[in-house]
């Protein structure tokens, strides 16, 4: 039986809350990965429509930034972030929240 996909993974968003026009970079830390091998990193925000890929930075490290879209919803939504291996396997995700001011 193969390994699962499984990783320690730490993410932060900068800022924590923004406004529409605003810049947020989200910075996801990956280590102790087994079962595969990375190949890219995720964020998604389902509900809203909207996935992004992180590009790495080397060291374990991948980084995004976006800016805040007009019509994006006021309050706290819930940005997904996980992993995919090579093989295409999904890893498990964390939440990191942004409230839209």
């Amino acid at each position: 039986m193969a390994e699962e996909f499984n990783y320690k993974l730490e993410a932060e968003l900068t800022p924590t809350t923004a406004k529409v026009g605003t810049t947020v970079t989200l910075i996801a830390r990956i280590a102790d990965v087994v079962g595969g091998e990375i190949n890219t990193v995720q964020a998604s925000l389902p509900e809203y429509g909207w996935w992004g890929s992180l590009r790495s930075v080397g060291e374990g490290t991948w980084r995004a930034s976006e800016s805040v879209p007009y019509g994006a919803p006021f309050g706290k939504v819930n940005l997904r972030v996980y992993a995919v291996s090579k093989d295409g396997k999904r890893g498990p995700q964390t939440t990191v929240p942004l409230t839209i001011s």
